[in-house]
């Protein structure tokens, strides 16, 4: 949306009010199953291994201007579903729980991850291996599906 002057107002394109509307409460429904992840004490569920893969595109992140934190193996991670990334319709991102954005998982290996979350169950990530070059972060990222 831009404006060019004072005088004229520039409408947003068709159905981007609802589009915002959908993703806020998508990201809005992975936050409250990753608080029910955290909080839930049940001796029922479980995590339940799916994959294992190399980060992508850590180095498009702009990594270097943040302060990386030591990860440990078995750190969590979050996953996040992007349904609207322009580059990547199945992108799924990869954060610290601090909510540092390290990159996603590989293109060619989420269809089916994103599907998954596209349909309400929650995945999440844990660290496996780590290595900060000063320009790229080398993470292997361990998927599970959490079952309750």
């Amino acid at each position: 949306m831009e404006i060019h002057n004072h005088d004229t107002i520039v409408m947003p394109p068709e159905g981007f009010f609802e589009d915002m509307l959908d993703r806020m409460d998508n990201l809005q429904t992975q936050i409250d199953e990753l608080k029910k992840l955290y909080y839930n004490n049940s001796k029922t569920s479980r995590d339940v291994f799916l994959y294992g893969c190399e980060l992508a595109g850590s180095q498009y992140q702009g990594l270097q201007n943040h302060v990386i934190p030591k990860l440990q193996e078995n750190d969590p991670l979050v996953l996040i579903r992007e349904p609207n990334n322009e580059a990547d319709k199945h992108a799924i991102a990869v954060y610290t729980t601090t909510g540092l954005k390290l990159g996603y998982l590989p293109r060619e290996h989420n269809l089916i991850l994103s599907r998954l979350m596209d349909e309400g169950n929650l995945l999440t990530g844990k660290t496996k291996q780590f290595h900060w070059d000063g320009e790229k972060l080398y993470l292997v990222v361990k998927v599970f599906l959490h079952e309750n």
